[in-house]
């Protein structure tokens, strides 16, 4: 029997919507959440507290956003703040991904599908963070 090694959670972090997506126990497939609203880092925390203990999640990817030159910037201060909260209140591993494109890119398949602005909107941070979690498996 295959060991399982607990999901992986990605997070598209903004300061208004959190983008959410988990992979399967064995870690080979993704599936989008339902994006979490940002009400401050505290709450935040508290709700995947109880998202990592009832889906199993032993290791979250943070989205971490760069210039074209790949430099840091304000929100990558922002986004590893709070990675190291996370790490702390949940003594679990936080892994960082660049999110370069990947709004745009959620964006592009979302369009796809024909979608309206609305139902866009309320879905492209968690396919963004499904595509930061697909970049971050294709690496490990």
């Amino acid at each position: 029997m295959a060991e399982r090694l607990g999901r992986i959670l990605a997070l598209d972090y903004g300061r208004k919507r959190i983008g959410m997506a988990v992979t399967d126990l064995d870690r080979t497939m993704v599936f989008p959440r339902p994006i979490l609203e940002n009400k401050g880092h505290g709450a935040v925390i508290e709700f995947l507290r109880e998202f990592c203990r009832d889906e199993q999640v032993t290791l979250i990817v943070l989205g971490c956003p760069y210039d074209d030159a790949h430099v840091e910037n304000e929100q990558t201060a922002a986004v590893r703040l709070f990675g190291e909260k996370i790490r702390e209140a949940l003594e679990i591993g936080v892994m960082y991904e660049d999110e370069k494109y990947t709004t745009a890119e959620s964006e592009a398949l979302l369009d796809e599908f024909g979608l309206d602005f609305g139902e866009k909107k309320s879905r492209r941070d968690s396919v963004a963070a499904m595509l930061i979690l697909q970049s971050y498996l294709k690496k490990v």
